[in-house]
């Protein structure tokens, strides 16, 4: 993928690629994922890119990375009456709805508006900047473009840190 190798550029990140198990990944979503995800998680794995976008990691503690949040997300909507934080997205149910596969240091969350009859690489990006603020949907642009814009692309407001952090960065985890 050009913008994951694009990433790695930017960041000058160099680390062993992890093995991940897709298949019992994607059997619990009930749908693929976006390929470029898949190679930044096994690329980058848990980390921050300029200490500020996190990836919800695929092998992370189960209430931290991606498969924990989206459990925690569908019992949060379906048992509380604040279930409109989502409004007007509902959460993935095995059809269509959102996934959250990043937030940043500020609240911002990341979702891909997924539709299980359709490609990933299709799949709408649905963000926003803090849970109380309005949404913001960008088509036909990858998981790994919208990162690279938040990183590099001043004019990519208002979700861009071009102009408050230096030369992008990967911090990983440990």
């Amino acid at each position: 993928m050009e913008r994951v190798d694009e990433l790695l550029s930017i960041t000058g990140w160099q680390s062993e690629p992890q093995e991940i198990d897709w298949n019992e990944v994607e059997r619990k979503f009930g749908t693929s994922l976006p390929v470029d995800f898949k190679e930044i998680s096994e690329l980058f794995g848990h980390g921050a890119f300029s200490g500020y976008l996190k990836v919800l990691p695929v092998n992370g503690a189960e209430t931290e990375g991606i498969l924990g949040r989206w459990d925690s997300m569908r019992e949060y909507a379906d048992k509380t009456p604040l279930s409109g934080l989502f409004d007007p997205y509902e959460v993935f149910h095995g059809e269509t709805g959102l996934i959250l596969w990043g937030n940043s240091m500020t609240e911002a969350q990341y979702f891909w508006l997924a539709n299980a009859s359709s490609s990933p690489e299709k799949w709408p990006i649905v963000a926003r900047t803090s849970p109380l603020d309005d949404w913001h949907q960008f088509d036909e642009i990858s998981t790994s473009e919208f990162i690279c814009r938040i990183l590099k692309d001043p004019e990519f407001r208002p979700f861009s840190i071009s102009r408050k952090v230096g030369r992008p960065f990967f911090e990983a985890y440990r």
